[in-house]
């Protein structure tokens, strides 16, 4: 085993964007892991998905830090740059979330983000009786987990038989998604019978959006991932359902993948599919959904 000749025993957890509930329950699965295996944990992340520099900076930290690992939910391809140094010097890293591609990383610890859209296509040709006119609130262009998650929507949706009618990106934070979601929907009034949104802050945004119009529960709202507002939306029925990812397992299998590597272990399986769940008001207080709410 190669590291450097003042390392620590830690390893550095950097999330995509801050703020969120997802990227908290990331954290919470990264600090038990280090708990269990004695490694100190280095946990933090840019304010924004948007933020690409602020991520470069703190990723860049791990140099100081010293630490024998990184596992990273990468905002930039350009965080390949960043592994092939890493590697260079002995220190693995394991992407969580997404794979921005281009890198020698250890392991990639995601959701199956096409399988995960297709099931919310599935859910929502169900929920319209396979005929109906779905509108799809993306999040951003270059952001790889969400638009595997759209890819994979309108793929399941269409084949059972739905019609999307529109397909727009609304941003990253809560602010832009609002105003963005307001922009399509009410140009949409009438012409659509529901709504997709891939993640937290899309979910968000048109949830507040469409129970201004009056469409909370009348239109079929599914969205992803998941905060205490989104699932107090889902019992009250303003929300049909959530695809929920498992952060915490995220966090918690990236962080043991990596100290694996530092140990000299082979990693045998370096795609590794946290799965999700599909949580609706009938379902969320079964045992086995609720212990993966956040």
């Amino acid at each position: 085993m190669i590291v450097p000749a003042l390392a620590k025993d830690c390893i550095e957890v950097v999330s995509a964007g801050g703020g969120y509930a997802f990227w908290k329950a990331v954290g919470e699965g990264a600090n038990q892991a280090g708990k269990e295996l004695g490694v100190d944990i280095y946990f933090r992340g840019p304010p924004s998905e948007e933020d690409r520099q602020s991520q470069a900076v703190i990723a860049n930290m791990i140099w100081d830090l010293r630490c024998k690992a990184l596992v990273i939910a990468p905002n930039a391809p350009e965080r390949a740059q960043l592994v092939g140094q890493l590697n260079a010097k002995g220190i693995p890293t394991v992407y969580i979330d997404r794979d921005t591609g281009g890198a020698d990383v250890a392991a990639v610890v995601a959701t199956n983000n096409v399988e995960a859209g297709r099931l919310a296509g599935k859910e929502m040709a169900k929920a319209l009786s396979g005929k109906g006119r779905v509108v799809l609130l993306r999040e951003k262009e270059d952001v790889v987990s969400t638009e595997d998650r759209a890819r994979g929507f309108i793929e399941g949706a269409t084949k059972a038989g739905l019609k999307v009618v529109h397909d727009a990106y609304i941003g990253t934070s809560v602010g832009d998604t609002r105003v963005r979601a307001e922009e399509a929907l009410k140009k949409l009034r009438g012409k659509f019978d529901g709504v997709f949104t891939p993640n937290e802050s899309t979910s968000l945004g048109a949830l507040i959006q469409l129970k201004k119009m009056g469409l909370a529960g009348k239109v079929v709202h599914i969205g992803f991932d998941t905060n205490q507002y989104l699932l107090s939306a889902v019992r009250l029925g303003d929300l049909h359902g959530l695809v929920v990812q498992r952060p915490r397992e995220m966090g918690y299998q990236g962080v043991y993948l990596a100290h694996r590597k530092t140990q000299g272990q082979t990693i045998e399986n370096r795609k590794v599919d946290t799965g999700v769940v599909f949580v609706t008001k009938t379902n969320m207080d079964q045992p086995d959904i609720a212990r993966e709410l956040y």
